[in-house]
């Protein structure tokens, strides 16, 4: 079985860009790009943060240090559990090394696609959702401090979007913290689903009813990622987008049950 992705990262208003994209073995880090692969596959969002370009190298570094892995060794978890904390150790040592990066760090999100699993991986605020026939459902908890204080009931989801620190992750790679989540499904993707993976650029500006409402357009995987990020612009993104989407073959057709309208 093939799978068909397209990605799209902006820098926004920022003067750098610290995310990267990685899908169909290529790091995307400017404007778009489409293509289609055998399965297992995998796809992963980096939103890098520590100043003086420290973003930009942590998440440059782990989505090369993941690109050199063999898809079909990543949809063990084990396995994929290590390269992470290999991921982590590659860092830390690029810290010793360049002590200016000493601050880099960065979240990720992906998944490793087969046909009989599915495997979802992240760490800090950027978001993996999935898109069926029943609607979109997020498939990830942001590690954050808004969210902690949403778990505690100290705040509400409302207050989050505008509170002062709701950049603020609670891990990441790079940072002395726990490892990445990983969460394993029996199912693999089949049709009729899409996987989107986005940063915080994207989701603090776009809301997830419009994201669905996009996801189950008749637009091509391209143009739904190109109209998310140029949404996002729109509405006031203050950070770097970056948004990848991934369905299996001729799932896009499946999927196109209604003309998309902007709200």
């Amino acid at each position: 079985m093939k799978i068909s992705c397209a990605a799209r990262v902006d820098i926004g208003p920022l003067e750098s860009n610290d995310d990267r994209v990685l899908v169909c073995n290529m790091i995307v880090d400017r404007t778009g790009f489409s293509a289609e692969t055998e399965l297992p596959a995998v796809a992963v969002v980096c939103d890098g943060c520590g100043g003086y370009d420290g973003g930009y190298v942590a998440a440059q570094t782990v989505l090369e240090f993941i690109s050199y892995e063999e898809p079909e060794a990543l949809t063990d978890e084990i396995y994929l559990a290590q390269v992470l904390r290999n991921c982590q150790r590659v860092l830390e040592e690029k810290k010793t090394e360049m002590p200016h990066y000493s601050k880099m760090c960065t979240t990720i999100a992906g998944c490793v696609f087969s046909e009989n699993k599915t495997v979802v991986f992240h760490a800090g605020d950027s978001r993996v959702y999935r898109f069926d026939r029943w609607g979109l459902a997020r498939m990830t908890v942001d590690h954050s401090k808004v969210q902690a204080m949403i778990d505690s009931g100290e705040i509400t989801a409302e207050e989050a979007a505008v509170h002062p620190e709701r950049n603020v992750i609670s891990r990441g790679l790079g940072r002395a913290c726990p490892p990445p989540d990983i969460y394993t499904s029996n199912v693999g993707i089949s049709s009729g689903e899409k996987y989107l993976f986005c940063s915080d650029g994207l989701w603090e500006a776009v809301k997830d009813s419009q994201i669905e409402q996009v996801l189950g357009s008749n637009m091509t995987l391209q143009e739904m990622a190109d109209f998310l990020v140029e949404k996002a612009i729109a509405q006031g993104a203050d950070d770097n987008i970056s948004v990848c989407i991934c369905c299996a073959q001729g799932s896009a057709e499946a999927t196109a049950e209604t003309d998309f309208v902007l709200d």
